[in-house]
């Protein structure tokens, strides 16, 4: 009888755990992560915006974001700092975390800066 073999991540790789942010205080690494992948997602809603300006358009409607392009902006700025800092690279679970909050955080941005529609 063959054994089944453990669900395996991207690239083969052994799943991550997951991270239980409820047991324990978030480490310094968790609140940089958290933190720089709020600026992302900051930094992200401000460009549309004013490339939506910069087109004469309003900043109108839902946020025009996608998750996979949420995953792209951190994977851009992310690893780059933390290895200035000398700190381990990313997990994949440390980067759909912080896609998931760069996310929320340029939503809740562009939420902060609707304008009315343009008949």
């Amino acid at each position: 009888m063959k054994r089944a073999e453990p669900s395996r991540g991207a690239e083969g790789a052994p799943p991550e755990p997951a991270i239980d942010r409820d047991s324990a205080p978030p480490t310094e690494r968790q609140q940089f992560i958290e933190q720089s992948a709020t600026a992302v997602g900051q930094a992200w809603a401000k460009r549309w915006r004013q490339d939506l300006h910069r087109e004469g358009r309003p900043t109108a409607g839902g946020w025009p974001g996608t998750m996979r392009e949420a995953r792209t902006q951190v994977e851009i700025s992310l690893p780059s700092e933390l290895m200035r800092r000398k700190m381990p690279a990313i997990t994949g679970v440390e980067r759909e975390l912080a896609a998931r909050t760069a996310y929320a955080s340029a939503r809740d941005e562009w939420r902060r800066h609707l304008e009315p529609e343009t008949p």
